[in-house]
């Protein structure tokens, strides 16, 4: 039996650095020419490598894409995190999650635009809801269940389970009014989310009355059957 020689940290190094500059050549490749125009090949060559190196790292553009998903997704664990070391209202961090994801895609709207093509379809790779981006989706919804865990705010039992995702949801659609928001300095998408977020919480509060015990535990039966 032949062993296979392990790779020394040298070798290491060095393919996450040609894995680093092909997802970094790529992504703005993408954002200058756009994503349908550029090619595997392209961006290989932009990046002075093989095309077969590349392969290597990454097999698909969709590949591509996933990782700056996980990795913006990863950031906002971080910033998420601190955050709410000191804050604890409910409302200002979800508002907190959401403006945080909106500035990191900041000056990636053109190829992001992939999403919004892709986001109704969960069979293509890229949607929100399809199985590859799986692990990616309920990363963002859990960065929602850590901002309700220790917050101040009073939450039912049965909304704690469902609300994390309704959030994410909201978080989505708020992605896509942001990508086609021509309005002076987003300011359609600013007003639309403080707006939302009032409507929501406003919400949440008739919600945990007992006249709409019946009302609530009909609309998560809904969200049960969509989740399916």
């Amino acid at each position: 039996m032949i062993r296979k020689k392990a790779k020394t940290q040298k070798e290491s190094g060095k393919s996450q650095q040609t894995r680093a500059l092909l997802f970094d050549t790529a992504i703005s490749l993408f954002q200058k020419k756009g994503y349908d125009e550029t090619t595997m090949r392209t961006i290989a060559k932009k990046a002075g490598l093989a095309v077969g190196a590349s392969y290597y790292h990454f097999k698909t553009k969709e590949e591509i894409v996933l990782e700056f998903y996980r990795r913006t997704q990863e950031e906002a664990n971080i910033q998420n995190m601190e955050f709410s070391k000191t804050e604890f209202d409910l409302k200002t961090r979800v508002k907190n999650i959401v403006r945080f994801k909106l500035g990191q895609f900041q000056g990636y709207e053109k190829f992001l635009h992939v999403l919004a093509r892709s986001g109704g379809d969960p069979k293509h790779p890229l949607s929100p809801f399809s199985e590859e981006t799986r692990q990616i989706r309920e990363d963002a919804i859990s960065i929602f269940r850590d901002a309700i865990r220790d917050s101040k705010d009073s939450i039912s039992a049965d909304l704690k389970e469902d609300l994390p995702f309704l959030f994410w949801l909201f978080q989505l659609g708020m992605i896509y009014v942001w990508l086609f928001d021509e309005s002076p300095h987003k300011k359609k998408t600013d007003l639309l989310l403080e707006k939302g977020l009032d409507l929501i919480f406003q919400l949440l509060k008739l919600s945990s009355l007992p006249l709409f015990r019946s009302v609530r535990k009909s609309v998560l039966s809904m969200i049960d059957l969509f989740k399916k």
